[in-house]
């Protein structure tokens, strides 16, 4: 949940306390005991933002239930409120239907630590590790136990189970107690005799999770059907876990039985939520805009703030997935995601609903299939709040099919505030139900249930009967139960084809209904197949059997838990193979995709080998890639293996092949610059049966080769370098790829190519930019006369970018002089080049103190990149003749103040707006599909709401997403560049400047990268326009604004 939890994670964000927020005392206040005396000083010089209070006055319960829109067929109510719960977070039905919460009181800071400094990602470092329960710095979090004692739906009784937690954030019971997840560890609280009373000190079951962030991290926990402990982990938090490291949003699990740590799926947003489909499938909410969440599949990598979050576990994976595909309500955030399987809301069955704190509201969504993926189109606005202090951030099913909503409640929202003005006595529990429906429910235990019973429970019509009872035979391991359970697996019965007929028309979207096929064959089958594997029946034969089950979740499952064990029988593995031929469900190949990266190469790649001649699958979201990893997964161990698999010449021509594996084989050989990979990389040439081929293994291998320059290359290497550039045709490619190889004859034809008229300027350009990033001091002379008396603007704006590499004097001097006449993003980008080297930045200064050119013609944003060279000689022309380079914040607020009374009750021309909106805005920021992407989409934001858009404009440095979050960056050579990180990995770092410009550098040629705490976007947009401009663009900016909590 970006913008929930996160008081400390960046700069502006984590540090910000402006001099605003300090009290006019703050020089006589005594320490904050939250920050060293160094970083308390820090934070002084940042500020705080984002949405904090509105000033609206909190509405009592009864008051916020008329606040609300509720769509037709459901009823809304309140379920508990405070003071029985406050700032909840976390919800859990035990297996009494007993509701767990967790209050997170403690938010935002740790008890007993201090931030010493942040790392060059902004993530907050402490002084110390905080010792776990029960010797551990005791803080406000607590764990609630919520029970309706009369069945009436309301709670009525409170008690807690632990309380003085330090940034406690998820609790589930089960395996004989309780699990509660409070950062950095996992704990386990005994409590066998289930008196609510924990035996003993907690265990520590898992240690290394980070703290860097409290609104993100580690959260979520939640049972798997294969009896692991599945939790989420946000994105701007590191963890270190048993030698599992990584950085930012994750998919774990934990094995209660042996121990076992291990990332189930990689990225995402800032994943909150976990959830289990009626399959067993994984899906989690997201902070981004225009999705419902992501579908995870084993082992996968999806998509994630690179810059800000960190690079992948693995350098390697040359891809990712993307959240699934969403038609409809398009604005952040869906961060908490239930996918509906209740039995009590007919029109919800089979649907995702999601809660959206950022807009106080509930959607529903349909789900289809997506190849073996899912897609999501919106069915309506279930719930709607018109008061801001609706913050629903968990949801649960309960026992009675009805939704239950945590809701926050609280007006502020903002994570970019480090103060701790929340509020803390506040707090509901909202329930969502059909209309009519009886709400709250009988007694119960299920621990008290017989097998019988509890097997009778897995085909009942509410998920939550069905896991409950499931994770309770998971807690008995009873193997007495196996032989039935055996023959339930086999002796399903068939769904009417009424409720088929209803539940895969409820689902579909644009013709495309969800698979049925689960639900002729009966679901029933996989529960009892679930609980055969909990009561411990999970063996061989079973597993050789169930392969080839009618039920395809069936088969998806014995492949699944297969490769949880990292080895297969012979028996096993022909039938793997023979499934790897045959299987007709294209969800059944992905996971059994996910599953072959587990095994030993022996019997992995066989089995990889037929999956990647399936043809129909080229065209899946999840297979093909999941099948590189495979590959990949095996690049190191079995390289020999993956040789010989190429030696038939006919596997190469198979469609996924061709797409997916040649060029990244290349790349990946080529990207780990060890003589062993380099020597590989040669004989995939010689294995390569046609010139097409091999062309597309140079496409892989260019791009491994991109960032560190190689050292060494084996001569078996340039030999058949060689050999490649006397066969054909010069292309970009193909001179990249020689380049970088140290092929000299490539290297004069590179610089020939680029002054040759007859080559095509695309052609040019790339060669261009090849020379700069290979640092060819020979190209210098060159571009320097192309760039007086070329033509194109498009390629001086390739030589600019190009010059700015090479440090030489001549270079600023000719940009000067050449300066005058260019305009738009070619004077743009020559002017963050000169301000990039010291040296060149006096010249550019002196031009402005000779009178050469005029002061309003230098950008703030170069101004602040010079003075961060401490240079005293430029820092004395900008005194002279700048003064103070931003607002003070008294002026800030003075503008805003200002504009806001302009705007009030003014009329704007919208269509002008636009166009003002495309010349000042649209280089960096996207609204309704159009502009660029150097800075937020502005479509999903609360652009009706000028508490939320002045401040942004007038100071935009007071609130930056996490992914907008620029970077400096200093070579070895003094050179420093600013910009936005959009790829990064152990060879090079691209960074995207403010002008649109990207720039590859070699890691090796990184000095330092700090993250900033100043925008991009620079300060002073309102000041050039007029008052009518300025009505206009606002008019633009809030037509049709689709955030407004008063509108749909």
């Amino acid at each position: 949940m970006k913008h929930l939890f996160r008081p400390r994670s960046s700069v502006f964000a984590i540090l910000s306390l402006l001099s605003s927020i300090l009290s006019p005392r703050a020089a006589d206040a005594p320490p904050d005991p939250r920050f060293s005396p160094e970083m308390a000083e820090f934070v002084k010089r940042f500020k705080g933002g984002g949405m904090l209070q509105d000033g609206s006055a909190k509405p009592t319960p009864a008051e916020s239930l008329k606040q609300f829109q509720v769509a037709p067929g459901l009823r809304w109510d309140l379920a508990a409120t405070e003071p029985m719960v406050r700032q909840p977070l976390n919800l859990h039905f035990d297996d009494r239907g007993r509701m767990w919460v967790v209050q997170y009181l403690q938010y935002p800071f740790p008890a007993g630590l201090k931030v010493t400094k942040y790392d060059q990602y902004l993530r907050a470092i402490y002084d110390k590790v905080p010792p776990p329960p029960p010797n551990h710095f005791k803080g406000k979090d607590r764990i609630t136990i919520l029970e309706d004692t009369n069945g009436d739906g309301v709670f009525d009784k409170a008690k807690d189970f632990v309380s003085d937690l330090n940034i406690a954030r998820s609790v589930v019971t089960g395996r004989g107690g309780v699990w509660v997840l409070n950062p950095p560890y996992l704990l386990f609280y005994a409590d066998k005799n289930r008196d609510d009373i924990p035996d003993r000190p907690p265990e520590v079951k898992l240690s290394g999770f980070g703290l860097e962030d409290t609104h993100s991290g580690a959260n979520s926990l939640a049972w798997g059907p294969d009896g692991w402990l599945y939790g989420a982990h946000g994105s701007t938090c590191t963890a270190d876990i048993k030698g599992v490291k990584f950085l930012g949003q994750a998919i774990w699990r934990y094995h209660p039985v042996t121990g076992d740590f291990e990332v189930f799926a990689e990225g995402g947003g800032n994943t909150f939520s976990i959830e289990f489909d009626a399959q067993g499938r994984v899906f989690s909410g997201s902070n981004y805009g225009q999705t419902r969440g992501l579908h995870y599949a084993q082992g996968a990598l999806y998509i994630k703030g690179w810059s800000k979050h960190g690079p992948a576990m693995s350098p390697y994976r040359f891809g990712w997935f993307e959240h699934m595909a969403h038609k409809g309500y398009e604005p952040r955030f869906p961060q908490a995601m239930l996918y509906y399987e209740g039995g009590a809301i007919p029109q919800y069955e089979g649907h995702i609903v999601v809660g959206m704190a950022l807009t106080s509201r509930v959607m529903a969504s349909k789900v289809a299939r997506d190849t073996s993926s899912f897609q999501t189109a919106d069915i309506e606005t279930s719930v709607l709040s018109s008061n801001r202090w609706f913050r629903p951030v968990d949801m649960k099913t309960g026992p009675d099919g009805a939704i239950y909503f945590a809701d926050w409640c609280d007006s502020r929202l903002s994570h970019l505030d480090p103060r701790d003005t929340w509020d803390k006595e506040s707090g509901r529990i909202y329930r969502l139900s059909a209309t009519g429906a009886k709400v709250g429910w009988a007694k119960m235990d299920f621990a008290k249930l017989s097998g019988d019973e509890l097997i009778k429970l897995l085909s009942h019509p509410n998920k939550w009967h069905r896991q409950t009872a499931l994770r309770v035979l998971w807690d008995r391991g009873d193997k007495a139960l196996v032989p039935r359970l055996k023959e339930a697996v086999w002796a399903g019965k068939v769904i009417s084809e009424e409720v088929i007929s209803k539940q895969s028309g409820s689902a579909r979207i644009s013709g495309s209904p969800l698979n049925t096929q689960s639900l002729i064959t009966n679901h029933f089958a996989l529960e009892a197949f679930w609980a055969v594997n909990a009561s411990g029946g999970f063996d061989d034969a079973f597993a050789l059997q169930t392969l080839k089950h009618p039920n395809e979740m069936v088969r998806y499952w014995t492949i699944r838990l297969l490769g949880d064990r990292k080895r297969v029988t012979p028996q096993q593995q022909a039938a793997l193979l023979a499934t790897a031929k045959s299987e007709p469900a294209a969800e059944v190949r992905a996971q059994l995709a996910s599953s072959v990266t587990r095994l030993p190469g022996k019997d992995a790649l066989p089995i990889t080998r037929e999956l990647l001649l399936r043809s129909e699958d080229v065209s899946d979201k999840h297979v093909p890639l999941l099948l590189w990893w495979a590959v990949e997964s095996k690049c190191a161990t079995d390289r020999d293996a993956i040789l010989r698999m190429l030696e038939d010449s006919t596997f190469w021509h198979a469609p996924i092949v061709q797409k997916f594996i040649i060029a990244r084989l290349g790349q990946r050989f080529t990207a780990e610059r060890t003589d062993a990979n380099l020597e590989t990389a040669a004989k995939l040439f010689a294995l390569a049966p046609s010139p097409a081929d091999a062309d597309e293994l140079i496409k892989g291998m260019e791009a491994g080769l991109q960032g560190d320059a190689v050292k060494s290359v084996p001569a078996v290497l340039s030999k058949k370098v060689a050999e490649l550039w006397a066969s054909r045709a010069p292309t970009p490619t193909l001179i990249s790829f020689a380049v970088r190889l140290g092929h000299a004859p490539a290297a004069e034809a590179a610089l020939a190519r680029i002054s040759d008229a007859k080559v095509s300027e695309a052609d040019r350009r790339k060669t261009i930019t090849l020379l700069a990033e290979r640092r060819v001091d020979a190209a210098v002379p060159t571009f320097l006369k192309l760039l007086r008396f070329e033509k194109s603007d498009a390629l001086r704006l390739d030589l600019v970018n190009a010059l700015q590499r090479f440090a030489s004097p001549d270079i600023a001097r000719e940009l000067l002089d050449l300066y005058p006449g260019f305009s738009g993003k070619l004077r743009d980008t020559a002017q963050a080049a000169l301000a990039s080297r010291p040296d060149w930045a006096r010249r550019l200064l002196a031009a402005v103190d000779e009178g050469q050119l005029k002061k309003e013609q230098i950008s703030i944003a170069n101004l602040l990149a010079i003075t961060a060279f401490k240079d005293a000689t430029s820092d004395a022309v900008i005194k002279k003749h700048w003064g103070r380079r931003t607002q003070t914040r008294e002026a800030k607020l003075e503008q805003i103040a200002k504009v806001r009374k302009l705007l009030a009750g003014a009329k704007g021309d919208v269509k002008a707006g636009q166009e003002i909106f495309k010349q000042a805005c649209a280089v960096c920021h996207t609204l309704n599909k159009e502009g660029g992407k150097i800075g937020p989409d502005l479509t999903g934001y609360e652009r009706d709401n000028l508490d939320f858009i002045l401040p942004a404009i007038v100071d935009p440095s007071l609130a930056i997403r996490e992914e907008f979050i620029g970077f400096n960056i200093e070579t070895h050579d003094g050179q420093s560049f600013g910009g936005l990180i959009t790829e990064i990995n152990g060879q090079h770092v691209v960074v995207l400047d403010i002008a649109g410009n990207k720039h590859s550098l070699a890691r090796t040629d990184v000095k330092t990268m700090q993250a900033s705490h100043i925008s991009l976007m620079p300060e002073g947009l309102l000041d050039a326009l007029s008052e009518q401009q300025v009505k206009d663009l606002f008019a633009y900016f809030m037509s049709g604004a689709p955030v407004g909590t008063g509108k749909k």
